[in-house]
């Protein structure tokens, strides 16, 4: 049971003001550290799926993709009106409750993607902080995908108020949208009280768990690479809130990439905590690691990594006509190509354009240059 333990939610720097380290970094330790298996799941975006994939495939280290989302309230929320700190600063909208999304294959990739992109059109159109509407969730995330609900989900808040009774309602649509790929997420960095990261807590959903039959899993929720970063992560929540830094709220610096005997231990006393034997914390690891297991995305077969990608021809307003044309803008840039591409430049650069010029448009007028070029 001390072997490696995937980490199935991972933060890096590409979420905005809120990841301390870059995914190559997280890599790096993951590999030091006899750590397998790690899913990036940044924050409302995907955009380090590349540079991760490309680092966890020199690193030898199993890559899974997904994403953290902002996620809409299903029970009616009170208006709550914000004043401005007394400190200083203002007060920032973010998504109220958040749902952590793996990608099993490429399909689930791909609809996990077509969220996303959903998510921020219609927070761009509204002005709001990116949220996955609930009539989202039903189109996209029922099939390829595993979804974690854990301390900042709208049920484990309410398990984390002392009301079990909503949690297990709020839970409902969710196995409802979702179906076999719902999982609850334990998280416990050692805090005292109810709250995220709290024993308390972590063992209140391991039991609803089971109460459920929903199967947990255990993560450590990371921001950083290492232990010492937990300052970087208080600076990055300033910024990202527009506050100065508040010590009553600091990084609790548990939030690193641990190790497969340290992830054992806090499995084995979220059990004890739970009042169940060290079988369950056995358990717990083993479910972990199966979602890991069915997460199955290979870089180059499904992402394509590496082979150059361009707009569906309905997308930039392509007709039927420019078939042929968008036909061979999707050839594979070769060697070929690209040594005919410094020769049209070689051409180009004494007329005084851009080395950019060889493809169509001149540094000078914004009016497209046909350009002669025989193979």
């Amino acid at each position: 049971m001390r072997g490696s333990v995937p980490h199935l939610h991972v933060s890096s720097g590409f979420s905005a003001r809120y990841g301390a380290s870059h995914p190559r970094d997280l890599v790096a330790r993951a590999a030091a550290r006899g750590i397998e298996t790690v899913a990036l799941t940044d924050r409302d975006m995907v955009t380090g799926t590349v540079r991760f994939a490309k680092a966890a495939a020199a690193a030898g280290v199993k890559p899974l993709f997904g994403a953290d989302l902002g996620i809409a309230p299903h029970a009616p929320q009170a208006q709550v009106r914000h004043r401005t700190p007394v400190r200083g600063g203002a007060h920032i909208a973010e998504a109220s409750f958040r749902a952590t999304f793996l990608a099993r294959n490429a399909g689930g990739w791909a609809r996990l993607c077509r969220m996303v992109s959903a998510t921020h059109a219609e927070a761009f159109a509204a002005g709001t902080p990116p949220t996955a509407a609930w009539e989202m969730l039903a189109q996209y995330a029922d099939e390829g995908l595993t979804v974690l609900l854990g301390p900042a989900s709208e049920p484990l808040r309410a398990l984390a108020a002392g009301r079990p009774h909503l949690a297990e309602r709020l839970l409902a649509p969710w196995q409802q949208a979702v179906g076999s790929g719902l999982r609850l997420e334990i998280v416990c960095w050692g805090r005292s009280g109810t709250g995220p990261g709290s024993v308390r807590l972590a063992a209140h959903t391991l039991t609803l768990a089971d109460h459920l039959g929903i199967p947990a899993v255990l993560t450590n929720a990371v921001r950083y690479a290492d232990p010492v970063q937990h300052k970087v992560a208080d600076v990055l929540d300033a910024a990202r809130l527009l506050r100065p830094i508040d010590r009553r709220r600091l990084d609790c610096g548990e939030r690193w990439l641990k190790d497969g005997p340290a992830m054992t231990d806090i499995a084995e006393r979220v059990a004890a905590a739970a009042g169940t034997d060290r079988s369950r914390a056995v358990r717990l690891i083993a479910d972990t690691t199966a979602v890991a297991d069915v997460c199955e995305i290979d870089p180059v077969r499904d992402l394509e990594l590496g082979v150059p990608h361009f707009p569906e021809p309905s997308v930039v307003g392509a007709g039927r006509g420019d078939a042929a044309a968008a036909a061979g803008a999707r050839r594979p840039f070769t060697s070929h190509t690209a040594s005919r591409n410094r020769a049209v430049s070689r051409v180009r650069r004494p007329l005084g354009s851009s080395p950019w010029a060889a493809s169509g448009r001149s540094g000078r007028s914004s009016r497209r240059q046909p350009v002669a070029v025989t193979p």
